[in-house]
């Protein structure tokens, strides 16, 4: 799944053992006396944290010993230049116990130290109880560092009750949470444990300001429409489906009706409606006629809906209203008030865009992806943001830093939350919304519903509001011509070829590799051929993937050779066809590749190469045909029987324990490949 992943890349942590190297002199090392002080492992955490304190300031000091650290740990790698380097030093020492708080996971916390302070930061020996650590640079910015270290290595002290040894107090809360079971053995008392737990975090939540949500005042025109009118509008809008997705508990309220116009959903919110009309659009698409009255009520949502449907702007701007409507105004708040998480960078940036294409009430957004400089990135949200989109990655990377506190957010936006699990995102996604407070307002998106994104539902949401935008059965957009082309591995370049040079100027294409060496071979061809085009996939830089973007948007070029990377998040307004090289592994990503195309109300043609290696996906392929009345070539439907045939023969042959084409050779699209003899 490389060309899905985000590109945060957890460092690997540094060994931060002292090692003893004589200096130039060859004299020994200094040592130090420790009055009437012993080192017992075990009581580290009470011997250590009254007695850090800095020791001299070496700033004129070319001595063999208070100057020369013999192993010293550089947060920055040794590669920045810094003129802080050629500054003064300044030796301070803290507990050996709380160096990793300073360290950080991988060097992380040291950088932004660093970073933040200006000053050098150098971690070197440690005698057991303490390490010294060296801070370079000018007076201030030593002083601001020290400061810095200081406060982090407090914030960390363990709380000591008066008249009790820390080490018997938690040895005595430790012993609450054990019992023993029916063989006399010791093991935790996981319900004690929870219930504690639960305990702690409701005493956080209690501290939090209240979220206020309901923002909706119903238009009468709305209002005043019948269950007849209103089934029958949801049935001309592509069969929408409103409902709660799990039980229909008593006392719920009423699911609002749909708004027919911007006006009867914000005409409370004039500046709103002003930045609608910014925009040029005539009437709300069908997801957000249903959308906007359910978020603005402060309901949970889940829109299921194919691509290219308004998702964005459904979640989008009544989260604009609730950032506004909050009692501490926004500039007092401890952090970000709307998170939107998004499963590639692209989707990311796009989301961003489209938020600042709306300036209301001076609302500020960041966008946090792997592959962006993560220390400009930190800067923004230190500087005060209200709306954070990220990929899980990097969310993950800056909640675990301390420079997110996810119990912040009050409105979560999930945006293809099935495309997320698709790539294995579900443990950092719940890793960060570990914290996340149990009166929040949660949306969730997707294109589908497989059993995943259910059970997502069910832990992040209360009782939802289910809004299904045509039928649940996945389905290609009906505005795209789907074409099928039969052709052998070795045919398909010269076909592509033939198709581009016949191509006409204005169209504009996107060819969809299935690995990254193949988009990077067809588009260097391309450009042996003199044909302009741009590439998209996991391989290349963050700057050469939004230049790709941009010159397809602007017409710079008009074809872009990408992986599965573009298949969510790229939205070309005049994008004309699709090629699909190589078939997808999924058939969920056929239908959001087509979906690239014909977007907007607009008509679009893909073609899609089909060899014999692919026939395990013909069923589910005509599937997508018949649903979006395509043709469907008989040799497709052969195919498919091929397919059935063979897999009923394997299991007959392993049930007769002949043992040939035991387990296939790696899944359903896979069959047979190779084995020419029974295709």
């Amino acid at each position: 799944m490389a060309d899905f992943e985000d590109d945060w890349i957890e460092e690997s942590p540094a060994d931060f053992a002292p090692a003893y190297q004589p200096n130039a002199a060859g004299a020994a090392p200094p040592t130090r006396q420790y009055r009437g002080r012993t080192f017992r492992g075990s009581n580290r955490n009470s011997s250590n944290d009254a007695n850090w304190r800095e020791r001299g300031n070496t700033s004129n000091s070319n001595s063999s010993g208070s100057g020369d650290y013999r192993r010293n740990y550089d947060g920055a790698g040794g590669r920045r230049d810094y003129q802080r380097d050629s500054g003064n030093k300044k030796v301070i020492y803290v507990p050996s116990n709380k160096v990793g708080r300073i360290i950080g996971k991988g060097g992380t916390k040291i950088k932004d130290l660093q970073y933040e302070s200006d000053a050098r930061i150098k971690v070197g020996d440690s005698n057991g109880n303490e390490t010294d650590v060296t801070l370079t640079g000018t007076d201030d910015a030593i002083s601001k560092a020290q400061q810095m270290i200081e406060k982090l290595v407090e914030d960390f002290k363990p709380h000591e009750k008066e008249g009790h040894d820390n080490k018997e107090d938690s040895g005595t809360r430790s012993k609450e949470f054990f019992k023993l079971n029916e063989n006399g053995d010791q093991v935790i008392d996981w319900d004690k444990l929870n219930a504690y737990h639960n305990q702690v975090q409701q005493s956080r939540y209690e501290k939090l300001p209240p979220i206020i949500k309901d923002f909706y005042k119903e238009d009468p025109a709305v209002a005043a429409m019948s269950d007849e009118e209103v089934k029958r509008w949801r049935l001309e809008n592509f069969d929408i489906q409103v409902k709660r997705t799990f039980d229909d508990k008593p006392g719920l309220r009423k699911i609002p009706n749909p708004v027919l116009t911007f006006e009867q959903a914000f005409q409370h919110y004039p500046d709103i409606l002003t930045e609608i009309y910014k925009q040029d659009f005539t009437t709300p698409s069908p997801i957000q006629s249903q959308a906007w009255p359910i978020l603005l009520s402060g309901e949970d949502m889940i829109g299921i809906a194919q691509t290219g449907t308004g998702k964005t702007l459904a979640f989008l701007l009544p989260a604009l209203i609730h950032i506004d409507g909050q009692t501490v105004p926004k500039e007092e708040r401890e952090g970000p008030t709307v998170l939107i998480l998004a499963p590639t960078r692209e989707l990311a940036i796009q989301i961003d865009k489209e938020v600042s294409k709306y300036q209301y009430k001076g609302i500020k957004s960041v966008c946090l992806y792997g592959g962006g400089d993560r220390r400009e990135q930190i800067k923004v949200v230190s500087k005060g943001v209200d709306i954070v989109i990220a990929t899980p990655g990097r969310l993950n990377d800056l909640v675990l830093a301390r420079h997110l506190n996810i119990i912040n957010f009050s409105y979560i936006v999930l945006d293809e939350a099935d495309r997320m699990l698709d790539m294995g995102f579900e443990p950092q996604i719940r890793k960060s919304l570990f914290d996340v407070r149990p009166d929040r307002q949660t949306v969730m998106t997707s294109a589908t519903w497989p059993p995943g994104v259910r059970r997502l539902a069910e832990s992040y949401m209360k009782d939802p509001i289910q809004v299904n935008v045509g039928s649940l059965d996945l389905a290609a957009v009906h505005t795209v011509t789907q074409k099928i082309l039969f052709v052998e591995e070795d045919d398909k370049e010269p076909a592509l070829f033939d198709f581009l040079n016949n191509m006409d100027p204005n169209d504009k294409v996107i060819i969809f590799c299935g690995k990254k060496a193949t988009a990077v071979h067809i588009s260097t061809e391309l450009c042996i051929k003199g044909i302009d085009c741009q590439s998209l996939h996991g391989d290349r830089d963050q700057t050469d993937r939004e230049a790709a973007l941009n010159d397809m948007v602007d017409g710079s070029v008009n074809i872009l050779v990408a992986t599965d990377v573009a298949s969510r998040g790229i939205d070309i307004k005049d994008l004309t066809h699709v090629i699909n090289l190589d078939f997808p592994r999924h058939i969920e990503e056929y239908v959001h590749r087509v979906g690239r195309t014909g977007r907007a109300g607009k008509t679009g043609i893909s073609l899609t190469f089909v060899t014999r290696q692919d026939w395990g996906s013909a069923k589910e392929l005509i599937k997508i045909l018949e649903e979006a009345n395509q043709e469907v070539p008989d040799e497709l439907h052969q195919m498919a029987s091929r397919f059935e045939a063979m897999k009923l023969r394997r299991e007959k042959e392993k049930g007769e324990g002949s043992g040939r084409g035991r387990g296939g050779r790696g899944g359903g699209g896979s069959y047979g490949r190779g084995r020419r003899d029974r295709w």
